[in-house]
């Protein structure tokens, strides 16, 4: 009995200071832990550098290096502050804020004064009101914003589909019209040859030449073959799962039946394809190993390979490979699968005029020669094209190419003296209310954000100022409904801070929770609301 009266004060003591850890002003209840004293009495700085009694915390004397025992006065310059802010969001400030007789905005509740020098009301009920009706707001025209923002996104979507499909198409069309070049040019050379009489060794050369682009062109038409046929194989076969069953078309079923029989010979059909590519491939070989040796035995061994070459797939009955896979090919495939497809390869060829008359080989030549600058110009103009497509497809437009819809939309806002435009990925300028004189302030030069890189936008090369650098834009985009120029500043000379708003920016208001919770986790110590 004497022992638990001898052990009471002990007992009370502790339970007293344990009830004070809990009620520690200046500390957040996540780190109420932290500040339990040890069995005697005292406790250790935060950063372990110092043992203090328990009691110095909150003494208005700085004990700690890092500031941790002083979380409640001022003490500590490195220090923060908690704000509890029942009602509303909690928040930090800095310590030296603490109990300077100003009543800070981040602490609605008042605590961060005692009442020594003022006492200050608890406002959180009505900050929390207008805070809530704020960001309800926010969130209404963050998702206006991040609908507009999707509509642009899915145009965007479209348009590339609509380029990769431009791509492709060029790409085959390029190859189609440079083998009938090829053809036409060989032509025009067999031409200009007996025109001008040539000797059998130059005209052996241009064949040559000639055949040996042949080849390189052959090859690419028939991998374009197999590319329209797994193509059409693969349209059929979506036809054949997704047609109703409940209708009865013949024409869907003679298809499908067409289709059931060329999916059985589809193996050997392109067993039969890639044979003749590895035949191309071959003579292809002979013809470099051809071509490296001297003119006497260039023309010894071709009269000797000349009953060979009779027999080659190549030129026998004057036909090409690909002439030999096309009639394979028309015996084999069924009636809807040849449509289109035969035609597509077939080259454009011009029959030289036999008459050995001197006026109709040069008007034969004439004609050809009108033919191949016509083919030359065509292969040119779906070259630019081609190059086009491929810069649109290579161009930054965001993320999710969300600018794309936006490229060379311009906007415009009266300061006043001036009027402000802007093309997103275009140019901005400035003109003059007073005469109209334009100015150009610079082209879009790239995007330069630091947080999001996309929220920033950089405009340079402009027109340079009297006695000073070239004029520029950072314009600087916010999340809205609408593209809009808010206000434009000149903080240095010639160098202008455009603020605006687009929905290309917007981002759901739980993304942007996300990496601001992630961005305060990497710093502990950083305050949710710092009053400077």
């Amino acid at each position: 009995m004497v022992s638990i009266k001898y052990n009471l004060p002990c007992i009370l003591a502790a339970v007293s200071l344990v009830k004070a850890a809990a009620t520690i002003r200046g500390v957040a209840p996540e780190k109420f832990d932290l500040y339990q004293p040890s069995k005697d009495g005292t406790w250790s700085c935060l950063d372990g550098s110092k043992v203090i009694p328990y009691s110095a915390i909150n003494d208005d004397y700085c004990d700690c290096a890092d500031g941790s025992d002083e979380p409640g006065t001022s003490a500590c310059p490195n220090s923060f502050f908690y704000c509890a802010n029942e009602g509303h969001i909690p928040a930090y400030i800095k310590s030296y804020a603490v109990n300077d007789g100003v009543c800070d905005d981040a602490c609605c509740d008042g605590s961060d004064e005692n009442g020594d020098l003022i006492s200050c009301p608890n406002r959180c009920k009505q900050v929390g009101e207008i805070y809530r009706k704020e960001q309800s707001s926010l969130k209404k025209s963050t998702e206006a914003g991040l609908n507009a923002k999707r509509q642009l996104i899915e145009d965007a979507q479209k348009q590339v589909a609509l380029w990769e499909e431009d791509q492709t198409k060029l790409e085959d069309e390029i190859i189609l019209k440079k083998s009938n070049l090829l053809r036409l040019q060989r032509e025009l050379q067999d031409l200009e040859s007996r025109t001008a009489g040539s000797a059998k060794k130059s005209g052996k050369k241009i064949k040559c030449q000639s055949s040996s682009l042949e080849v390189a062109t052959l090859k690419h038409d028939i991998v374009i073959l197999k590319k329209e046929l797994n193509v059409l194989k693969s349209i059929l076969a979506d036809m054949k799962r997704d047609h109703n069953h409940n209708f009865h078309d013949m024409a869907v079923k003679s298809a499908i039946s067409g289709y059931d029989e060329f999916v059985a010979r589809f193996a050997s059909i392109e067993a039969i394809i890639d044979d003749n590519l590895e035949n191309i491939n071959a003579q292809d070989d002979v013809d470099d190993v051809d071509q490296d040796d001297d003119d006497d035995e260039e023309e010894g061994e071709a009269e000797a390979a000349a009953p060979a070459e009779e027999k080659s797939p190549q030129v026998e009955g004057k036909h090409s490979v690909v002439d030999v896979v096309l009639e394979k090919l028309d015996s084999i495939l069924p009636s809807a699968l040849k449509t289109g497809l035969l035609d597509k390869l077939q080259p454009k060829k011009v029959v030289p005029n036999a008459n050995d008359d001197t006026t109709s080989n040069e008007a034969a030549l004439e004609n050809t020669r009108k033919l191949v600058r016509e083919a030359e110009d065509e292969v040119n103009t779906l070259n630019n094209d081609l190059e086009k497509v491929k810069k649109d497809l290579s161009t930054d437009y965001g993320v999710d190419r969300e600018w794309l819809k936006l490229r060379d939309v311009c906007i415009e806002k009266d300061e006043g003296e001036y009027t402000y435009s802007l093309c997103f990925l275009g140019d901005a300028y400035q003109k003059s209310n007073k005469d109209s004189t334009r100015t150009h302030l610079g082209k879009f030069a790239k995007f330069d954000g630091s947080d999001d890189l996309y929220k920033v936008h950089i405009h340079n090369h402009g027109t340079r100022c009297w006695n000073g650098p070239e004029r520029s834009v950072k314009a600087t985009i916010e999340c809205g409904l609408n593209n809009e120029i808010l206000d434009v500043s000149e903080p240095e000379k010639c160098e202008y801070h455009f603020r605006m708003l687009s929905p290309a920016v917007c981002k759901s208001i739980a993304d942007v929770d996300k990496k601001e919770t992630t961005h305060k986790d990497s710093d502990n110590k950083k305050p949710v609301h710092e009053e400077l």
